[in-house]
């Protein structure tokens, strides 16, 4: 309740005439707290009881420690408010006064946090780990009676309950990095409430900004609030401070990142690139239910790319069958002087490798600001050692020239190197605002030598969906499938609206679009879906 009480504190504080009454609800994680986290199921089990009562009318406010929040966001609540973040960082508390490097070899330490375990076996591979889980006496109790020789904990928990005192070391991030999060707590409501408009009230920014970035690290990576991730964020000079945290579960082995800059998106993309690029997505247990089991599904991205989409859909059962519809074939071209632009526009992959390719051992002027469509494009710019300055929240044209700030574009020089036969929407959009927009094409997506005979092999040997990530693909399908057309039991799943818009102007029925544009987006809108089972052969 001490959560609860701050959370209506400061409510009342702000608006005095309203009445905040305190409702306790007990949730799974409550009612199961000699379970250890690791084996209570899912993401959420603090949180989905107070979520329900919201959604049914019962609660008008719910309050969450941040770190307990799941990853995606619960369709009709909002995150209406984050309070001022208290401290973040993780404490021991040792039976014997001792520190981390001061407990015997072989203590016991009680957590049940993947996360904490991880961080404090790679500083001490002769510490042992029990899995102790309930509120701050039960987990001190559990000292006291000798059954773990120290205990490590959130320090905002115990300041709430003024037992600050009791700490023996204030774990530093260089030691124990905190769960995303952590230290924040959240008041969540339903979507266009008044309840809400209340809420945002006692919002504060700095503790949102940093929070959303953390938590933006672990979905970026694939995460839950249960993996061994940590990540903290703060504001420095009004820049965003992020560093993040991937371990193995053992503690055997990490991958750190850390980044600053004055755009989040672009931050949280370098941040989340790098881990991957380290080694992340090996370390990280993939707890995601193998819901595609058997169920197959082709892959026609060009065959440089494939490999992740098709790793990630082996993950959750899928029978992968690659056939690429495209093929990137380079345009000879001279790349103006890059000195001349104040901005360059990325709008795919393949645009960045090709700029870059042209661009040769020449250096891009760090004036020059950078552009991403997406967070696939950004993390190809990160790995190039320039992160994108804008990455818009909708992943397409449109928002990538609604993104720029207005006052920036009138009269801005603009390069956008792109695939030949793109969509003028986006350079129309900026000249309209004054800018000067000069568009490169770089190269093109073309078929593959063989495609009708490789694709019409790959069907009939049975395909369940096909994924198209572009409008290209959509094209050079139909070519390929020519008067045959589409198998009755095949479906599609498009990346975005714009691919699946030319799939229908071509006559082709769209089962599946990804509401994020990315292959990640493409991947959990067919695990949505629940497509049609595997056929028997």
């Amino acid at each position: 309740m001490a959560q609860a009480t701050l959370a209506a504190r400061a409510l009342s504080e702000r608006h005095p005439g309203e009445t905040f009454v305190l409702e306790p609800i007990d949730t799974r994680g409550d009612r199961a707290s000699a379970m250890p986290l690791t084996e209570a199921s899912q993401e959420g089990i603090f949180v989905k009881e107070l979520e329900q009562a919201l959604l049914d009318g019962r609660a008008e406010i719910a309050v969450h420690s941040a770190k307990d929040l799941p990853t995606d966001a619960t369709a009709g609540l909002v995150l209406s408010a984050f309070l001022p973040r208290a401290d973040a960082r993780d404490v021991l508390i040792a039976r014997e006064t001792a520190t981390l490097s001061g407990l015997p070899a072989g203590a016991r330490i009680g957590t049940g946090s993947p996360r904490r375990s991880a961080q404090l076996a790679a500083r001490r591979t002769d510490l042992r780990f029990a899995p102790i889980r309930g509120n701050v006496d039960s987990r001190l109790g559990k000292l006291r009676q000798g059954d773990v020789d120290a205990v490590v904990l959130a320090a905002a928990g115990l300041i709430r309950l003024g037992r600050d005192a009791e700490v023996h070391e204030w774990l530093p991030f260089n030691v124990v990095l905190p769960a995303p999060g952590q230290g924040a707590l959240v008041l969540q409501t339903r979507t266009g409430s008044r309840a809400g408009e209340l809420a945002r009230e006692v919002d504060h920014s700095a503790t949102r900004r940093a929070v959303e970035a953390e938590r933006a690290v672990l979905r970026g990576l694939g995460g839950g609030c249960l993996s061994a991730v940590g990540a903290y964020a703060e504001l420095v000079d009004g820049q965003l401070s992020l560093t993040a945290v991937v371990l193995a579960e053992d503690g055997s082995a990490m991958v750190r990142a850390a980044a600053r800059g004055q755009v989040d998106d672009a931050v949280v993309s370098d941040i989340v690139s790098r881990l991957r690029a380290g080694g992340a997505g090996r370390l990280l247990p993939d707890r995601r239910p193998r819901t595609l089991d058997g169920v197959r599904v082709m892959v026609t991205r060009a065959a440089s790319q494939a490999e992740p989409f098709v790793r990630a859909l082996e993950a959750v059962g899928a029978v992968v069958v690659v056939c690429p519809l495209i093929r990137i074939e380079a345009i000879e071209v001279t790349l103006p002087d890059p000195d001349v632009y104040d901005w360059i526009l990325f709008t795919s992959v393949n645009g960045v490798d090709r700029f870059f390719e042209l661009l040769g051992q020449r250096a891009l002027p760090g004036r020059i600001s950078i552009a991403a469509i997406g967070p696939e494009t950004a993390a190809a710019l990160a790995d190039r050692g320039r992160p994108a300055q804008i990455v818009p929240p909708l992943f397409k044209a449109e928002e990538l020239a609604a993104a720029l700030p207005a006052s920036l574009v009138g009269g801005a020089r603009i390069l956008i190197p792109r695939a030949a036969g793109s969509r003028d929407l986006l350079p129309e959009q900026l000249r309209r605002h004054g800018a000067r927009v000069d568009v490169l094409e770089t190269y093109r997506a073309v078929p593959p030598a063989d495609l009708g005979e490789k694709l019409h092999a790959a069907i009939g040997d049975g395909v369940d969906i096909i994924t198209l990530t572009s409008s290209s693909a959509v094209r050079h399908l139909v070519d390929a499938l020519g008067a045959s057309g589409l198998p009755p039991r095949t479906q599609l799943a498009c990346l975005g609206p714009v691919t699946a818009e030319t799939a229908r102007e071509a006559g082709l029925p769209v089962a599946i679009i990804a509401e994020e544009y990315t292959t990640r987006g493409l991947l959990d809108a067919l695990i949505s879906h629940q497509p049609m089972t595997a056929r028997s052969r």
